[in-house]
């Protein structure tokens, strides 16, 4: 995902992979500065159980966020996403329909006392391996 292919944007930077082969299903962004709020929660309700979330923000995720899109986060794994707010910089890889915490996901809160470009939190990055879904009759 880059500017340069225009596949990111203000709001939620997301990348969807299948959790059995890693193949990526689909990407983009959630504009949650003058999206719709219905339709972002229905493209997140849309992500089929097992798939893989990469997430990152951009600028003020916390405009549009509802508390059902909190949850459908919170369902993937999340734990810092009810922390976020404007400007804050947030990464997060989870697994829909986990019900498990992720390890993968940081949080830097903007504070212009502690940000490192001036109304901006430094950047946060995660890393680390998935372990791919378990399927019936599949032995790894």
């Amino acid at each position: 995902m880059s500017h340069v292919l225009n596949n990111v944007g203000p709001g939620l930077n997301i990348v969807v992979l299948n959790g059995e082969n890693g193949i990526m299903e689909k990407c983009g962004y959630l504009n949650m500065e003058i999206g719709n709020p219905e339709d972002i929660l229905l493209y997140l309700k849309e992500i089929k159980s097992g798939m893989i979330v990469l997430v990152a923000s951009f600028d003020d995720v916390a405009t549009k966020m509802t508390k059902e899109m909190t949850e459908v986060f919170v369902s993937m794994g999340s734990t810092l996403i009810k922390s976020v707010k404007h400007r804050d910089s947030w990464v997060f890889a989870g697994r829909a329909g986990a019900e498990n915490r992720s390890l993968f996901e940081k949080l830097a809160v903007n504070d212009e006392k502690t940000n490192i470009y001036e109304s901006w939190p430094e950047m946060v990055e995660v890393g680390g391996c998935l372990p791919r879904t378990q399927t019936e009759g599949h032995k790894p």
